[in-house]
């Protein structure tokens, strides 16, 4: 089973693909990030969907787990990081799961050869797959 986790960090989109395999263990197949260059640019935002179906056709999910972004309030998301959620929701060949911020605090972070702003992304992946 093949879980990509996603968070979006300004116009940032991090991204940590995790695979169990049949007996139950956690492998980390890929990490990475993706860059939003302008929002106001169609170039650019068909620039990122490519990158993201490229994600998703070399990645087979079958279910992705987003850290979930407020929309209103004093942490809410920019205008980068909703356009992004978008194009991973239009393009996205799967279930997608939002992961509250409070659950991915409450995750366990035991993935050390993760760089830190991988981590949000990995416990995300991490808790979609859980709920299986």
């Amino acid at each position: 089973m093949k879980v990509p986790g996603i968070e979006f960090a300004s116009s940032q989109m991090n991204y940590v693909l995790i695979e169990r395999d049949a007996n139950g263990g956690l492998a980390i197949t890929s990490a990475n990030r993706l860059s939003l260059g302008d929002t106001r640019s169609s170039d650019a935002l068909r620039a990122f969907q490519s990158a993201v179906q490229t994600l998703f056709t070399s990645s087979a999910p079958d279910f992705i787990g987003i850290k979930d972004k407020p929309e209103k309030g004093a942490m809410r998301a920019g205008a980068a990081a909703l356009k992004m959620e978008g194009i991973v929701l239009a393009n996205a060949p799967c279930e997608a799961r939002f992961i509250s911020g409070a659950r991915i605090n409450k995750c366990d972070d035991s993935m050390p050869s993760l760089k830190a702003y991988h981590l949000p992304a990995f416990k995300a992946a991490f808790c979609a797959l859980a709920d299986r």
